[in-house]
């Protein structure tokens, strides 16, 4: 695909546009496979050479990608709690952005880790871990209960979560007999704390 030329100085529009192209590679909701820097380029319709004006490695734009998708997350969850700060709000609004959202919460949640990232060699720290560190904060708050043992229970409440989110995506065609409200408000009742076992 032929695209025109942008004019001298845009470089933040030709960035913008790398991150877009490398996102419709990588967010389709398949089987994960570094795209190779030149089949970006060739996707966002420039020379290779340009996408190295932006970014070094092709595991310098996927983390662009990811950074990206986590900020969407972000927001969706910010906005969300400008008018339900409840946990379980944050625990639906998680998951409906993740079902509307496929390719890009497999990408964060189920193959990020796979695409040789050295970010993802620690999950504590890595991208999107602040999303656990803030949960994990308004349980010691909420909860009352000491900083490690609300670091746990915000784990519980993630994976938890992060079951239903993934099945749903991955079984799109089951008939479920509950709504991802139902499903979270129940598995926030379920989720036993630290103390408890």
């Amino acid at each position: 695909m032929k695209r025109e030329q942008n004019n001298r100085g845009s470089g933040d529009q030709l960035r913008a546009q790398l991150v877009t192209a490398a996102s419709d590679l990588l967010l389709a909701p398949t089987g994960i496979a570094a795209p190779s820097l030149r089949s970006v380029a060739r996707a966002a319709g420039v020379s290779p050479a340009a996408v190295y004006l932006h970014f070094e490695s092709v595991q310098a734009l996927i983390l662009a990608v990811i950074e990206a998708q986590y900020d969407d997350l972000r927001a969706h969850l910010a906005a969300i709690a400008e008018t339900d700060g409840s946990i379980a709000a944050s625990g639906i609004g998680y998951a409906t952005w993740g079902i509307a959202h496929p390719g890009a919460y497999q990408l964060l949640f189920e193959s990020a880790d796979e695409l040789g990232l050295d970010v993802y060699s620690d999950v504590a720290g890595g991208p999107g871990w602040d999303l656990i560190e803030s949960m994990a904060a308004r349980l010691e708050s909420e909860a009352s209960i000491d900083r490690d043992d609300a670091v746990i229970l915000a784990i519980r409440v993630w994976t938890s979560v992060h079951g239903v989110v993934s099945l749903r995506i991955h079984k799109a065609g089951h008939s479920w007999p509950t709504t991802i409200e139902q499903e979270v408000h129940a598995l926030l009742a379920l989720i036993p704390s630290p103390s408890d076992g």
